[in-house]
């Protein structure tokens, strides 16, 4: 079939006619698998070494190298992974990435059973891949979605990692405790199946921006051009890199993803474990209330976003307030909690309040992903990826923190100061948030020929609820 041929079956080719199907749905939720297969091959590793500890008699200490590994790999890409969408596009590096990994999980079995070093080696050369996702997915959104869309667009496409994560919570804990393809091996085996096939149908449908696209109609192509004019001819490579390094906004970003992400990792990689050892639930209701924690999270992030640009677009509210509340009703909220489960000894109203805690995690989306595109909508993945790289490393400090604290005993007194460091670290990010975050397009962000067009993208944003409907 042809490229003319295609078009023709999806959508009728006219400026003035809407497409019978829109192509940014597609490639959103196309960014939002890839962000869930992308998680998944992390969080099935908290249920599966529940088994794989017994098959290989691996100690605490070693169970959380091998969950801290992967971040060592996913610390140092991100920003790379920014910079290479900017010169190269979305589509290439995402369709990479995942490939990688794919293989990599594939591979793991193989790797387990040939010894502790060369899985150790295989998850931080799939960090290394997976460090550049979420930057893609990000770089591919600021090109396909409107202006009023863009809290929506990047929560839905974030909420992958829930969708991920309940998808291996079920599924790991399913598989296993079952004899199919020997058991713990058959996860890495479907996911590593699944990976390759979304490679093959992002390969058919992706493209970095709307006007490489073969499927996407004029239509819909001018009311995405016309909604977001400068997100479509900056390239990242020509950024002032040395504005950009004193940009406070963009360190404050950097700070609170670190704050963010400390908690986050924390909790997804280690919360089966509390579940098991410390509220003393088996695996398969670990792997239950694990699930349920992520079906929060995807509550909230795809509600978040939505209820963000309410605010934004239909009230007087100004975006950096709207960015503030969510700020602290994420990090704010969400120390307490973790503070408070670590001084309540009833079971189920600890796991009450761990899965309240993990979901509100989600609210962080419609802040700060949302507003690496508020401050520099043509290098949003570059500055995501920047943040990433920073609070990446929390990725295997987090578990380290785990072990080192509970290698001798492990209680709930000394999960109670694990608690208290994540609160901290928390605070910490949330407070220089509410200092120095900004919603402005920064000057830096703006391209030197394009500087007074950048004011454009603001003055959309009324007729884009116009083109929306």
């Amino acid at each position: 079939m042809s490229k003319e041929e295609g078009k023709q079956i999806l959508q009728k080719d006219k400026k003035d006619v809407p497409p019978r199907l829109h192509i940014r749905y597609i490639i959103v939720v196309m960014c939002c698998v890839a962000n869930a297969f992308n998680f998944f091959t992390r969080t099935n590793w908290s249920i599966v070494i529940l088994s794989m500890k017994h098959a290989f008699d691996w100690d605490m200490k070693t169970q959380q190298a091998i969950l801290g590994a992967i971040y060592y790999g996913y610390s140092v890409t991100p920003m790379i992974g920014g910079w290479l969408v900017g010169k190269y596009g979305g589509f290439p590096v995402l369709l990479s990435t995942v490939a990688v990994s794919s293989l990599i999980a594939l591979l793991s079995p193989l790797a387990a059973r040939c010894g502790i070093g060369l899985l150790i080696s295989s998850r931080i050369i799939d960090g290394f891949g997976q460090g550049m996702v979420y930057a893609s997915t990000i770089g591919i959104i600021a090109k396909w979605s409107k202006l009023n869309e863009l809290s929506t667009f990047v929560s839905i496409t974030t909420s992958g990692y829930s969708v991920g994560a309940i998808a291996s919570s079920y599924v790991s804990s399913l598989l296993t405790t079952s004899t199919f393809l020997g058991g713990w091996p058959s996860t890495f085996y479907i996911i590593g199946i699944a990976g390759i096939i979304w490679c093959l149908c992002w390969w058919i449908v992706g493209s970095s921006d709307v006007t490489n696209n073969r499927w996407i109609s004029e239509f819909e192509k001018e009311s995405i051009t016309t909604s977001r004019p400068i997100a479509q001819d900056t390239e990242v490579y020509n950024i002032r890199w040395k504005k950009l390094a004193i940009s406070a906004p963009v360190w404050s970003i950097c700070i609170y993803c670190i704050g963010d992400d400390f908690g986050l990792y924390l909790l997804g990689t280690d919360m089966p474990i509390f579940f098991k050892t410390i509220l003393h639930f088996d695996i398969e209701m670990s792997g239950f209330l694990s699930c349920i924690a992520q079906i929060a999270f995807f509550l909230t992030t795809i509600f978040g976003g939505i209820i963000a640009d309410k605010l934004i677009y239909q009230t007087k509210i100004k975006k950096i307030h709207v960015r503030h509340f969510f700020a602290c009703f994420c990090l704010g909220l969400q120390s307490i909690l973790l503070i408070l489960i670590g001084y309540i000894s009833y079971d189920w109203i600890a796991a009450i309040l761990m899965i309240i805690a993990f979901g509100l995690y989600g609210v962080c989306t419609s802040t700060i992903c949302a507003n690496a595109l508020d401050i520099a909508p043509n290098h949003s993945a570059l500055v995501i990826g920047i943040a990433f790289t920073f609070s990446g490393v929390t990725g295997f400090i987090g578990p380290a923190v785990v072990g080192a604290i509970t290698e001798i005993d492990n209680t709930l007194i000394q999960w109670r100061s694990v608690f208290w460091i994540a609160a901290g670290v928390q605070a910490a990010g949330l407070l220089q948030f509410l200092v120095f975050g900004s919603a402005e397009i920064q000057e830096w962000a703006k391209s030197a020929d394009n500087s007074t067009e950048t004011s454009s993208l603001i003055e959309n944003s009324s007729r884009c609820k116009d083109r929306s409907k």
